[in-house]
């Protein structure tokens, strides 16, 4: 008989230290208050490596998951609850804290959202979830292709047949917009998926070799009805675009010289490749197209990609400042603030700046960025009285925001600008200022 108590002690002790092992554990940093969960992610990006054979693996920097941006946001107000990279979240144990209710995981290897034209590509996923109170909530996310891919070939007839100084141009049907010279043709490049969007537009400048005729045609590459998902264009769509004239060129008397156009669309996501027929490259009479000879000259951007360093609430800030030549005016001037400080980002949530904005078109925000500092109206960003879009020149002046970066003491911040004039590829880059605390 005693034995058996020395057993049920025994047992009876175990259990004990185990509940007290759990609840120890719960005081850690991922203890629930009664209305909160967790959140456990797993991210992956898509593996096309043995759909896309032809285009060859993505370079590692774009599919490695570990340096994507991850945000959680608020399903109801898309305000963004906590940001991070991947790696980071992982390091901390994968798993966040939140209060109950719908949410939403966004990720991506860029902030490529509103980028017309771009070298990289953008992969995206996003997840809407919801947390339960004291339950885990494990939410699976695929990044994917989220762009249209244009592969620019030229036979070795093209150059041949026309001098070097030649440009191609090709439009996504709205503001991305890329040209292609000598130097860059074999690039893949990246653009954005306007809304029914259905073709690409190719405009080609070039000068013959033997009697230097210029020539200026221009072309619209429509997506066939039959196309497997859709005949608009969507995110994952790839074109390989080939120019050959041939050894000899027919020359006609309105097209001037027939370029040997031929498109194969492949979607990315079957790997189907077909090519387009050649009654969906339709040459246009008249010359370029969209945004061909209207442009005006590329965008020059001083100041970006520094790093501004201070003590808070310090006399001593440093003008920080970015200047911007957009001969074809400023279409949009996007702005995205990063702190570590929680509590000034925080201010920018009440202010309805968490996410980007447009300072050249704010809309509904137009009372907080004008809106004065000293009067806590707002953050003071931009004029009300003098617009920016379709300036061809800007100084964007942040030097009076620094006093209130001051004021919430120690942080690292970056502001990320990408400055877009509907025709040539944005510029994006970074300022990072970083505050110190008071000694």
């Amino acid at each position: 008989m005693k034995q058996i108590t020395y057993i049920l002690t025994g047992i009876s002790l175990v259990i004990g230290l185990s509940a007290c092992e759990m609840r120890d554990e719960l005081k850690g940093k991922n203890a629930l208050n009664d209305n909160e969960g967790l959140v456990s992610l797993d991210l992956l990006a898509q593996d096309y490596s043995n759909i896309i054979t032809s285009r060859g693996a993505f370079p590692d920097e774009e599919v490695n998951v570990e340096n994507y941006t991850v945000q959680i946001v608020n399903a109801s107000t898309d305000g963004v609850v906590k940001e991070t990279s991947y790696g980071d979240l992982r390091a901390e144990g994968g798993s966040v804290k939140l209060t109950a209710g719908k949410y939403r995981v966004r990720a991506y290897n860029y902030n490529g959202e509103n980028v017309g034209a771009s070298e990289r590509p953008y992969f995206k996923g996003q997840t809407d979830f919801q947390i339960l109170p004291g339950k885990t909530t494990t939410v699976n996310t695929t990044c994917r292709l989220s762009c249209v891919e244009v592969n620019l070939i030229l036979a070795k007839s093209f150059e041949e047949y026309f001098k070097d100084d030649y440009t191609i141009t090709i439009t996504n049907g709205g503001a991305g917009n890329y040209v292609f010279k000598k130097e860059n043709v074999g690039k893949k490049i990246y653009f954005n998926v306007p809304e029914n969007a259905s073709s690409i537009l190719m405009s080609v400048k070039a000068t013959t070799s033997t009697d230097g005729t210029d020539i200026a045609q221009s072309y619209t590459i429509t997506k066939p009805e039959n196309s497997e998902n859709s005949s608009k264009l969507e995110n994952g769509d790839s074109f390989k675009v080939t120019i050959n004239p041939g050894d000899n060129p027919v020359i006609d008397p309105v097209t001037k010289i027939n370029l040997g156009i031929t498109v194969d669309l492949t979607w990315t996501e079957t790997g189907t490749t077909v090519e387009i027929p050649t009654e969906n490259i339709v040459f246009n009479p008249g010359g370029d197209s969209e945004g061909g000879d209207t442009n005006k000259g590329e965008m020059n951007v001083v100041g970006l990609d520094k790093t501004y360093s201070f003590v808070a609430l310090s006399e001593d800030v440093p003008t920080v400042k970015v200047d911007f030549s957009v001969p074809n005016g400023i279409k949009k001037l996007l702005v995205r603030i990063n702190s570590d400080n929680e509590g000034f980002m925080r201010t920018l949530e009440v202010f309805g700046l968490g996410g980007e904005f447009d300072l050249a078109n704010p809309g509904d925000l137009l009372g907080v960025l004008s809106g004065s500092l000293e009067t806590q109206e707002g953050i003071g960003l931009i004029d009300a009285n003098d617009p920016i879009k379709d300036k061809t020149s800007y100084s964007f002046d942040v030097t009076s925001f620094m006093s209130l970066l001051g004021l919430y003491g120690a942080s690292e911040n970056t502001f990320t600008i990408t400055v877009s004039d509907g025709i040539n590829s944005d510029i994006q880059g970074d300022l990072k200022v970083n505050v110190t605390a008071q000694e």
